[in-house]
Order: C-alpha cells, then structure tokens, then sequence
C-alpha cells in the first residue's frame, strides 16, 4: 500500500515537523493557494491514502479530524475509511475530534485539490507549536 503524507513548509510549522518524523513519502506544500494546488497538480504518482497535516491555533494537545472541503462553492467529502485510523488513534492515546465543517483558508484548498486527485484522503488538523506538547507530537510520529 503507497501513502502519501503532506504538510506545509516552514521550519516552525508543526505539521512540517512531524511530516519530517515520519520520513516516508512526503510532500511539503507551498504557503500560498497557487503554489499548493500547483504542487497538488504535478502529482504524478498513485497513492493508495494520503494523510494530509495542517495548524490550528486553536488546538491545544489534541487533533481535529477534517472530513470535507469546500472551495468556490463546491463542497466535497473524503472516502477514507475512519473506523480502523479512530482505533489507531485510541490505541496510541491521541485525543481527538471529528469535523464535518470544512475550514477556510489554506488548509481547505489543499485538502480540496487533494480530495479531487484522490478521494482517500483525509486532513488531519494538529496544534501549533504553542498547543503542542512532545508527547502528542511523538505519539503521532510513531502512529504513522
């Protein structure tokens, strides 16, 4: 099975950092909306699943799991199956939470042109570098 694992660049981006730890197949995405759904584009290899990472402030040691996107006007779910990643979840003592929301800014984009490459994909929002704890972010690490 071949995944794919995305974050956004930058050095104090937590999803850039775990991204790192994982040290499979990794894409990191430009910082603005022409540059990720560009990098999103020139995919040019299948993947089974991608695990998409972003940052919400909001967060404080715990995950948010996106199901759906919604970029100019139309709005678009995932087909990844959540029941065995919850368990994962459960198993390695990650708290989270499950939105059917979508967002609004570049973390929504992506997960948009993503979704319409690959349906079986999902968006994973975690801490910024202030909510995130060395535990969680070790936990996440080793759950991939």
């Amino acid at each position: 099975m071949k995944t794919l694992y995305t974050a956004f660049k930058g050095k104090n981006n937590t999803s850039y950092q775990l991204v790192s730890r994982i040290d499979k197949n990794s894409l990191f995405l430009t910082n603005s909306f022409t540059g990720l759904e560009k990098d999103i584009t020139s995919l040019d290899c299948d993947f089974d699943t991608v695990y998409m990472f972003g940052i919400d402030k909001n967060l404080v040691n715990e995950i948010r799991i996106d199901l759906c996107a919604c970029y100019n006007c139309e709005h678009i779910c995932t087909d990844f199956y959540l029941l065995p990643f919850e368990r994962k979840l459960i198993e390695s003592n990650i708290p989270y939470s499950i939105s059917s929301i979508p967002t609004k800014y570049l973390c929504n984009a992506a997960y948009y042109h993503m979704l319409k490459k690959n349906s079986n994909t999902v968006f994973i929002h975690i801490p910024s570098l202030r909510g995130m704890n060395e535990t969680l972010m070790n936990r996440l690490a080793e759950m991939f």
